[in-house]
């Protein structure tokens, strides 16, 4: 446990640089100017807030290296370029707002690049049932991995202190889970990221610091290679990684499948997320972003106790959990159209 010193000390560290470049970002920053639709703020935000965690992180793991020289290795090193480049496409997206199939394109050539300098994994199992990968399928699979978790960290950044807070608690997780595993170099790359994210919350909680796609972009990315390059060490179930990230990831993709359903574009921007459905009903954007850091706190929960079961048990909790946020989504949406605040 020693290691963890410094790593603990760095974390402080990129709390406080990240808290100090969010208050420079927020009086000179870029900022994001409502538009009737999907930004529906009172006044121009300032945005990118993902540069003041990415600002604080980066120096802090660079520095984990000095300390630790054997933990540099490839798949890290993949994941920092990987979300260096998220960052700089997010901060263009802030800027200039991005069409959003070539940014799609971009992403996936990028997140193919980086699993193949190692951020894959190379199995796959389904309850008991283990399978060895072909290179080819575990190289698509994993950049699958990074675009949707990306993608969905990006989607559910609607709501101050919502997509950065649970990102926090997934931080937290991914941590937990590599000490109480021995893989203690990722679990210092974690605490890092804990801490350049809680600076980030300082400003992003109370809604003075929008992340902006800069922000989810990157924290979106490192958090998912940061989860896949686990489960590969592990070599246990690949489930423990989508129960980090349940509560993001069930929002967007039953999100998504309740407007296929209903004939809706699934490219156009809207406001059916469930978070949205329950602020735009009065619950506080606060309430509402402690209530998905809660569910990211389950996700670990059962990530961590289906280590001491069978490979089956983590792919079972995956799907309880989803069982009992698809039941409690559809009493929100059926309660949403009864009042009139979501279109059947």
């Amino acid at each position: 446990m020693q290691e963890m010193g410094p790593a603990i000390g760095l974390a402080g560290l990129a709390l406080l640089v990240a808290a100090l470049i969010g208050r420079l970002l927020i009086r000179i920053g870029p900022k994001d100017h409502p538009d009737g639709d999907r930004k529906n703020q009172a006044k121009a935000m300032p945005t990118s807030g993902g540069i003041a965690v990415f600002l604080a992180v980066l120096p802090a793991t660079l520095a984990l290296f000095a300390f630790q020289p054997g933990w540099i290795t490839m798949p890290i090193l993949a994941a920092l370029i990987g979300g260096l480049y998220m960052l700089l496409m997010g901060i263009w997206d802030d800027i200039v707002s991005l069409p959003a199939i070539p940014k799609l394109i971009v992403q996936i050539l990028i997140a193919g690049i980086i699993s193949y300098f190692g951020v894959r994994t190379g199995f796959f199992d389904f309850g008991k049932y283990y399978f060895e990968l072909n290179p080819w399928v575990a190289l698509a699979g994993s950049a699958a991995w990074l675009v949707v978790v990306t993608n969905a960290v990006n989607f559910m950044d609607g709501s101050d202190g919502l997509a950065m807070g649970s990102s926090a608690m997934i931080s937290a997780g991914i941590a937990l889970l590599a000490l109480l595993t021995g893989h203690q170099d990722i679990a210092a790359f974690a605490i890092v990221m804990l801490g350049g994210l809680l600076g980030l919350l300082v400003w992003n909680w109370p809604g003075r610091l929008f992340a902006g796609d800069a922000g989810a972009l990157f924290v979106g990315f490192y958090l998912a290679a940061l989860s896949l390059i686990l489960v590969t060490r592990l070599q246990v179930t690949v489930w423990i990684a989508p129960s980090l990230f349940v509560g993001i990831l069930s929002d967007v993709l039953l999100t998504l499948i309740w407007r296929f359903r209903h004939g809706r574009s699934l490219l156009t921007p809207h406001r059916e997320h469930v978070y949205q459905i329950m602020i735009s009903a009065g619950t506080k954007q606060s309430v509402t972003a402690f209530i998905f850091v809660w569910i990211a706190l389950h996700g670990i929960l059962v990530a961590g106790v289906s280590l001491a079961f069978p490979r089956g048990v983590a792919m079972i909790g995956f799907v309880a959990l989803v069982v009992i946020l698809f039941l409690i989504s559809q009493r929100i949406r059926n309660a949403a159209i009864r009042n009139g605040l979501l279109e059947p």
